[in-house]
Order: C-alpha cells, then sequence, then structure tokens
C-alpha cells in the first residue's frame, strides 16, 4: 500500500538529535541542461548554488535517456549494471517495458541494484519519494517508505506541499531521504527545443517550485538541518526534420524488434539476422554509428547486461532516428528536442547543484559522473553503501 500523509494548519519541524544524519531532500528536474542555470529564469536556482556548490556539468550515463539515468542517480550503477538500459525495453520472460503508467515500472524483476531507498531502510532510516523513477517497483522486496504512483496530472505545487509536510513529522517519524521529480522543461524541450519560450518558461516554473522548498525549510526553521540536491537526467539538443534517419529506408523491418527508437535504436534482430542486421545499417548513413554488443567504445559502459540489445544504432548529435510511418511527426521548420546521444556531448550535460549544512559555499566544481551521485547520497545519510560503479572519493570536493 502506498503510504498517504495529510497534514493541517500550522507546521513546525522537530529539532534532530544530536548525532543523527541532517535530512537530505534530492530534486529532480528532467531535461534540465546544465546552462540552463545561466539563464534568467532559473534566479532561485542560482541563489542557491551561490551559497552551496554546483557542478560545471552532470555527466550522465548511456545511453541519455530518462529512467537510465534516474535509476543510476539512486544506486550508483551504470544502465548496463542496473537493468534499465533503455525506455523501452524487450525481455523474452518479461516482456516489454516502457515509462510512464506502463504495468512493468512496478515489476521489481526488470531492476537490479539497491536504490539509496533501500540502503537507508535496511539500516533503519525511513525515505519518501514523489514519481521518482524506480521508486514504484519493489526492488529487494520494498518500496520507499511513502511513494506515489505516476500521475502526469499532479501539480508541481501539490509535490511541493506534500515535501514540506514530510519535513515537518516529529524527528522520530520523518524521513531522512526525500526525492522528488518534476518533468515539465523535458517536455517543453522536446515539443519546442532547447532555446525556445516555452522551454524558459518551465525553467521558471521549476525554478519556482525549487524556490518554495527553499522557502519552506526555511520557514520550519530547518535550514541548518537539511541538505538541499538539485539533479537532471541529461540535457536536451536541437533536432528538426531535415536531419532524420529513416531506418526502414536501410533495414527490413520484420527482421527485427525494437525497443527505444531515437536517437539510440535498440535493436533486436530476429533469429539468423544479425549478420543481416550489421550489413544493412554499416555504413547506411553519414549520420549514424552501428554496434554490436560488447563493441561499443568502453568508455559507454554499455557492452553488457541483459537488457543491452544484440545491435545498438547511435545517432549523431542533432540527427533522429524514425520509420517513414512516423516520420510525419516532424513538421518541417519546427525545432524539437532530442537526448540520449553520446552522454560525453555538452548539450547531454545535466543540471547539480546543492546546498545546506554538508556541503561547501560558492564553489564550482568540474563535471563528474552521476554514478557518484548514490555514494554522495549515503555519504551524507551517514549508511553503508551497497557496491556500485561510483566512489564517494569523486565527489568528497562538494563537502565540507
Amino acid at each position: 500500500m502506498v503510504a498517504v500523509l495529510m497534514l493541517s494548519g500550522a507546521i513546525a519541524a522537530a529539532p534532530t538529535p544530536a548525532g543523527s544524519p541532517h535530512q537530505v531532500v534530492l530534486i529532480s528536474l528532467d531535461g534540465y541542461r546544465w546552462d540552463y542555470l545561466d539563464r534568467p529564469a532559473a534566479r532561485r536556482l542560482r541563489e542557491l548554488a551561490a551559497r552551496g556548490v554546483r557542478a560545471e556539468r552532470l555527466v550522465p550515463s548511456f545511453p541519455s535517456k530518462t529512467f537510465p539515468n534516474h535509476y543510476t542517480l539512486v544506486t550508483g550503477l551504470h544502465p548496463e549494471h542496473h537493468g534499465i538500459a533503455a525506455n523501452v525495453m524487450r525481455d523474452s520472460v518479461l516482456g516489454r517495458f516502457a515509462t510512464g503508467n506502463d504495468p512493468a515500472v512496478r515489476d521489481a524483476r526488470w531492476f537490479s541494484g539497491e536504490p539509496i531507498w533501500v540502503t537507508a531502510q535496511r539500516q533503519g532510516l525511513r525515505t519518501a519519494a514523489y514519481f521518482w523513477p524506480g521508486s514504484e517497483a519493489p526492488v529487494g522486496g520494498m518500496h520507499p517508505t511513502w511513494y506515489y504512483p505516476f500521475d502526469l496530472t499532479t501539480t508541481r505545487a501539490t509535490r511541493v506541499q506534500r515535501v514540506l509536510e514530510w519535513l515537518a513529522l516529529p524527528d522520530s517519524a520523518a524521513p531522512r531521504l526525500i526525492a522528488v521529480y518534476f518533468s515539465d522543461v523535458d517536455t517543453e524541450g522536446h515539443n519546442h527545443g532547447p532555446d525556445s519560450p516555452e522551454t524558459d518558461a518551465a525553467i521558471a516554473a521549476v525554478d519556482s517550485a525549487v524556490g518554495a522548498i527553499v522557502d519552506g525549510i526555511a520557514h520550519l526553521g530547518s535550514a541548518d538541518r537539511v541538505d538541499v540536491i538539485v539533479v537532471a537526467d541529461h540535457g536536451m539538443a536541437a533536432v528538426n526534420s531535415a536531419r532524420t534517419i529513416v531506418l526502414d529506408d536501410y533495414l527490413a523491418m520484420d527482421s527485427v524488434e525494437m525497443g527505444d527508437w531515437s536517437p539510440v535504436a535498440t535493436i533486436i534482430p530476429k533469429a539468423g539476422r544479425t549478420e543481416y542486421v550489421m550489413r544493412a545499417l554499416t555504413g547506411a548513413h553519414p549520420h549514424l554509428q552501428v554496434y554490436r554488443k560488447g563493441e561499443l567504445p568502453a568508455r559507454l559502459h554499455y557492452n553488457s547486461g541483459a537488457h543491452v540489445t544484440p545491435v545498438v544504432a547511435i545517432a549523431d548529435e542533432g540527427w533522429s532516428i524514425v520509420r517513414r510511418a512516423t516520420l510525419g511527426q516532424y513538421v518541417a521548420g519546427r525545432t524539437y528536442g532530442a537526448h540520449g546521444y553520446d552522454n560525453a556531448l555538452p548539450s547531454m550535460g545535466a543540471l547539480f547543484v546543492a546546498a545546506g549544512p554538508d556541503f561547501r559555499r560558492g564553489v564550482t566544481v568540474p563535471p563528474f559522473a552521476n554514478i557518484h551521485v548514490y555514494s554522495l547520497l549515503a555519504e551524507l545519510l551517514r549508511v553503508q553503501p551497497a557496491h556500485t560503479d561510483g566512489s564517494v572519493d569523486s565527489v568528497r570536493v562538494l563537502l565540507r
């Protein structure tokens, strides 16, 4: 059962006993590219960064997609190791996985690794998650202490209020970790491109939500007891109808099953068709790179794992992989946004800002990989971390 917390009237935070870890609020702003922070609409986030730390950019894991990277942030594992290798996957036993309200997001068999809420709860702490990808599945046999099934109609204000209600609980009942997710910037970035007025309006909207959480913490008198971390899963690149790779111009689609489509096409050839698929796609388009599983560049960390497909095709930055039947979704002359590309590209870089009693003040650090965020959370919560691909030593520069 999903635990639902309802409080009313005046709220005031109970004091934290000496020696207890500070509370941690982890905020995800989906699709918030690192350089959005310097736009006029990001005033409250810049204020938070000025009294805390910011990274030049947070480097996502490959593919730079939403579900793989949100789960990396809370497990410290590359997607090839934690099972969520793409937003859309196929499995001979489990069937099809897709994001949003797909039933598979509640099936723990897709998920490997140990999310930070499981680590914390196994060591006696309470946790809460509001729409964090992966929190609906009982990984390791448990959900966060409080969690909510994804519902896109839930307003930002409702999420902010719930976060503040959790923070106002007595210390004996309060979650030490709170994770909350906002999708606005990603949605407008996809629909209108990263440099559009609509994306700037979404940046302003989530900036206001973050500001409301920060103001609420101050109103509770908890600013010296709460660490706030604001992250994104990936950035965004501009795409348009002139830069499309029509896959069925080169490949008989009845020879494969498809997982994700663009800009990383995850391809499962039917029995005996792998060689045909590789011949058909290798060199087919100057802006498409094609690899067998096990032969991708090592730096991508995408060569193992049950859900990495036998063939992976990667479009160059700004290009899209489409099927001719869906080509009409792109209006000529209009700019859209996409992500999933090579994670080393600056356009795929994500936001990282943090402030609170455990963080240094007024510091900007070089880019670092998002596999280290789990280790940072474990350090802040004073829990023994599970095995990960990251290390707290890589982010200790953030801490006092």
